[in-house]
């Protein structure tokens, strides 16, 4: 496996837990993978239930467009999540940035003229 940020390791462990959880996919291998990477960092597990919810949040919020059901929900509305999405998404990138301070290691994810600064 290629070396990961420890951020970004418990960013993908989160998001396969939801797939493990919201679908069919059997992810127990690669979440075994990334929870034993993460093990050796003391108190990593209060940064993944953070992003956990970051992304099960965001994950509602595509859960119809991701189904094709714009038309269903009303553009207003894809609008409305698109705008919350971004926000959930804010708090996903300081949470890593927060654990790569944490850490020290891998990089802060900085935005610069970008609708998520």
């Amino acid at each position: 496996m290629i070396k990961m940020p420890i951020s970004e390791v418990a960013d993908r462990l989160s998001i396969c837990r939801l797939k493990q959880e919201r679908t069919i996919e059997d992810l127990r291998g690669e979440i075994g993978l990334y929870e034993n990477e993460l093990g050796q960092y003391a108190g990593v597990e209060n940064y993944i239930d953070q992003l956990y919810e970051i992304n099960g949040e965001i994950w509602q919020l595509e859960a119809d467009i991701r189904r094709g059901r714009e038309k269903e929900i009303g553009l207003e509305e894809v609008g409305r999540r698109a705008v919350l999405i971004r926000e959930w998404n804010k708090q996903r990138i300081n949470v890593k940035n927060q654990m790569v301070i944490a850490y020290g290691e891998g990089f802060e994810d900085i935005k610069i003229n970008h609708g998520s600064d």
